[in-house]
């Protein structure tokens, strides 16, 4: 995946009770996976939303095939389901 790559995340945001904005926030223009992990955590921040109200990142590539996953605390994940032993792409990136 080099320089020539282009990375989008797509985050599902939901307020709770009372959703000020609801719906998916797109991070676009990103050039490597780090990238990605910086821009999600950054949103993330921004929003001052909580685990179950600001959602997993979603990350595709510029053909749309879901490459990774990254968590509320930042890992990089495989695009798999979740399951015992699963090791993360990367870790979170430093503040």
């Amino acid at each position: 995946m080099g320089a020539a790559c282009s990375f989008r995340v797509r985050i599902e945001v939901s307020a709770g009770r009372d959703p000020a904005e609801p719906g998916a926030l797109w991070l676009r223009g990103l050039a490597t996976l780090s990238d990605c992990q910086r821009a999600y955590v950054e949103a993330r921040g921004q929003a001052d939303l909580g685990a179950s109200q600001f959602g997993t990142g979603e990350v595709f590539d510029r053909f749309g095939q879901h490459v990774a996953s990254i968590s509320y605390n930042g890992r990089l994940w495989p695009p798999v389901p979740w399951h015992s032993g699963l090791v993360p792409l990367a870790e979170a990136p430093p503040p």
